[in-house]
């Protein structure tokens, strides 16, 4: 990226796992970040550490996330540079056991969240005839997660999303990729209120072949690799990071 353009950066979920270690990389290397999150302790502790900007909404409410959409053209005037999406809610009951309420509610947080925010940062970045949106999905967007359908379901439509507006955004020198983690410690935490015992456990994980399963660092590298120069002529691009579990076809609930 040319020193001339301003580094500014949005991440949601950016107050624990990947999406913290995404602003965190992402302050280090100079970035002006803003980031959002619903629980606001966390938040402020990431602020504290990173000095990037906490913006509490949670992605289930729309009108939270006009506020942060809002919030973030104003501190940056106009689009940030950079969109990464991070934030993700995890259900675990067969679809026969889904609510309706339920189910809407993984689609907001996972998909429809994600859409509304990259079409408002689209629609500025191309105006500038620039910048880049990456989407954290999901391996299970590759292979549905059997114990986890509607996660599966709504990651399965945030990579077609990426994918899709990939094609539309380039024309306007908008690069869009997408990164689908296989497990990463300490695995999905937020769930629907009353079903927290649907966190993910990462002690229930099996074996991965190639050693350990993914840190969120692994994840943050990723995403300054697709911001990297070497990585200028990226755009709809999908990077499974799994240490080859999914090409290994071990066995295991969640590798």
């Amino acid at each position: 990226m040319s020193a001339a353009v301003a580094k500014t950066a949005f991440v949601t979920g950016g107050t624990s796992g990947i999406g913290k270690a995404v602003v965190t990389e992402l302050t280090k290397a100079g970035w002006n970040v803003s980031f959002s999150g619903r629980n606001a302790k966390r938040g402020y502790e990431v602020e504290q550490e990173t000095g990037a900007r906490f913006i509490q909404a949670d992605a289930k409410d729309r009108r939270a996330q006009d506020f942060a959409i809002a919030r973030v053209f104003d501190h940056f005037d106009g689009a940030p540079e950079l969109f990464v999406s991070c934030a993700g809610l995890v259900f675990e009951e067969p679809l026969s056991l889904t609510s309706d309420t339920a189910f809407r509610e993984v689609m907001e947080v996972n998909l429809t969240s994600v859409f509304r925010y990259s079409r408002a940062f689209f629609e500025g970045m191309k105006e500038r005839g620039r910048g880049n949106i990456i989407h954290v999905v999901s391996d299970s967007a590759l292979i549905g997660i059997h114990h986890l359908p509607a996660y599966s379901i709504s990651k399965a439509g945030l990579l077609t999303l990426s994918e899709v507006l990939a094609g539309e955004a380039i024309e306007s020198g908008v690069r869009v990729n997408a990164i689908c983690p296989g497990a990463t410690h300490p695995g999905v935490q937020a769930t629907i209120e009353g079903y927290e015992h649907h966190a993910e456990n990462d002690a229930r994980w099996g074996a991965a072949p190639s050693g350990r399963h993914n840190q969120p660092q692994d994840i943050a590298d990723t995403v300054m690799l697709l911001l990297s120069e070497k990585a200028n002529r990226w755009a709809g691009v999908t990077l499974r990071i799994d240490g080859g579990a999914s090409a290994a076809m071990r066995g295991g609930t969640r590798a």
